[in-house]
């Protein structure tokens, strides 16, 4: 935890000269403001980063006097960001950060909730839920702070899902004035939106409230997205640990305990899946890809929790299904949910075929409707039950080249997809005539900037979680090595997060009890270069 301490304390000193230096603006003063906050940016990057950590913290020691402190730095270091954030705003215009002080309350108060209740004789479930409340809050404001930063405050281009929703509203599944016509395609005369519908459709009630479109903030609702993912994320680990009705990961060769530190390992890699990965800038965007792709970490989450909690393998069904209708290839994930199924009911090799078959059948009914439903979806737009929509779609050459040429899938992209995903390393220049990151846009390795993925190789292991988690990771990587597009526009390679659920899962599982100091560390690291490649995303790109 030491370094810790340090990292926070640094912080802490430069905010401190920040504000002495920009406190008391005056006429000869006052045009170094901009400068000083246009060099500050990164420091309050660290600074959320430090924040974040020092709340994890009080889950890393069982010495309850370490804790108590942990508590204090937190609060210190959130009320040090809450100053001199403020003040930037208020003398720099071209920042917004409306809603800065509220978010940084709902942050003291939902940590210093958690915590009095984690140290006191409360019941587990409340201390849960608390601990949801908190990733939730955390998700949402810091996705949402990072974005305005980045002046990324308000609805974007090729955002398509609130106007998509408008048109449903009005009974029409196409776009009859768009804001824009990039990755849209054309039928008809009419422009649609090419992907699945459901983002589209959680987005109805949200049109009614508002009056509009055009009154829905997109990155607002990503942010929102963010927040939700954050606590299933935690609560799904948690459940994994701890679940009355079968713990998956436990402490004794018998069963009869979990770790004790489970909120630690949980906090972690929520940590790292929610900061660590494509997912922070994901709900920093609003657009309309990306949404997608944030609500497939929703939906794949809650069908995980869904199984873990025993309850109905339909209602896991229906929740991977409303997934496939947000991305139709994250079908794979349905093997690590049996995996989980067969964990609960039988040891490794053991196995009751006709209630593995019931279970089978039950969850595969809605997700055969969801396919249903988006071939329905396709008859009823282009006529025909096949068509997609994105082999004519209005996007980039390159891939729509690609496309007609080769198809969805095939082994041609295999050798690009690899490159990017595995093996792409980001492009470093100390010249000092730019930002120094300045990687290639179509993103780079998943091992370079979440290197914690290493640990899943840690849980190989003879067991259906292991099998079924792995069978599905495989799959999903397999298909998406094959795919046409590597993900395009990018910071890093946003497709992993498909297979959240499954890899946070191995990863809890090949910590074996225990978050050691090199995986706190390689977290740091791969939160700290999220943050990096946003900046270079939105302000150092040249």
């Amino acid at each position: 935890m030491q370094f810790l301490y340090y990292f926070s304390s640094f912080a802490g000193i430069l905010s401190a000269e920040i504000l002495l230096f920009s406190r008391f603006p005056s006429d000869n003063t006052r045009n170094m403001i901009p400068l000083i906050a246009d060099r500050a940016k990164p420091l309050l990057f660290a600074m959320f980063i430090s924040a974040f950590f020092w709340l994890t913290g009080l889950f890393l020691s069982g010495e309850k006097h370490s804790s108590s402190f942990n508590l204090f730095s937190f609060i210190t270091s959130i009320v040090i960001y809450w100053a001199v954030s403020s003040h930037i705003d208020r003398y720099v215009w071209k920042i917004d950060l409306k809603g800065n002080t509220i978010m940084c309350l709902s942050l003291i108060l939902t940590g210093l909730l958690w915590f009095l209740l984690f140290h006191s004789e409360a019941d587990r479930k409340i201390i849960t839920a608390a601990g949801c409340v908190f990733f939730a809050v955390l998700g949402y404001c810091v996705t949402r702070s990072t974005g305005m930063w980045m002046g990324r405050g308000g609805t974007p281009a090729k955002a398509y899902w609130n106007e998509l929703a408008e048109a449903m509203v009005h009974g029409r599944l196409y776009l009859e004035h768009p804001s824009g016509t990039h990755d849209l395609t054309l039928y008809n005369g009419r422009w649609y939106v090419p992907n699945p519908p459901m983002p589209g459709i959680l987005l109805i009630p949200w049109v009614v409230l508002s009056g509009s479109a055009e009154s829905v903030n997109m990155t607002v609702y990503s942010a929102g997205i963010a927040a939700v993912n954050a606590a299933l994320l935690y609560l799904m680990l948690i459940l994994a640990f701890t679940h009355k009705d079968g713990p998956l990961f436990l402490s004794s060769s018998d069963g009869s305990s979990y770790p004790g530190n489970s909120a630690s390992i949980a906090g972690w890699v929520c940590t790292l899946f929610i900061f660590g990965t494509d997912h922070l800038w994901l709900g920093t965007t609003g657009q309309m890809w990306f949404v997608s792709q944030l609500l497939v970490v929703t939906f794949t989450l809650l069908a995980c929790i869904c199984v873990i909690c025993r309850f109905s393998p339909v209602l896991t069904g229906i929740s991977l299904g409303l997934g496939m209708l947000c991305r139709p290839n994250i079908f794979p994930v349905w093997l690590c949910l049996l995996g989980l199924y067969l964990q609960q009911k039988r040891e490794f090799p053991r196995l009751d075929l006709k209630e593995t078959f019931i279970w089978c059948l039950k969850s595969g009914i809605p997700v055969a409707a969801a396919v249903g439903l988006q071939l329905l979806y396709n008859k009823v737009r282009f006529n025909d039950w096949m068509d997609f929509g994105y082999v004519t779609i209005n996007g980039a050459d390159w891939i729509m080249e690609s496309v007609k040429k080769y198809g969805m899938f095939h082994p041609h992209f295999l050798k690009i997809n690899a490159d990017v995903m595995i093996f792409g390393l980001p492009r470093l220049d100390f010249s000092g005539e730019r930002f120094f990151f300045q990687p290639y846009i179509i993103g780079y390795s998943i091992f370079l900037m979440t290197p914690p993925l290493f640990y899943v190789f840690r849980a190989i292991r003879k067991s259906w979680f292991s099998i079924g988690a792995w069978a599905s990771v495989v799959l999903s990587v397999a298909l998406l090595l094959l795919y046409h597009n590597t993900g395009a526009e990018q910071i890093g390679y946003r497709y992993l997060l498909d297979i959240t659920a499954p890899l946070a899962l191995l990863i809890a599982d090949g910590l074996r009890g225990k978050t050691d100091f090199l995986f706190k560390l390689l977290t740091i690291f791969s939160i700290m270069l999220s943050f990096i490649a946003i900046y270079w995303w939105y302000l150092g790109r040249v």
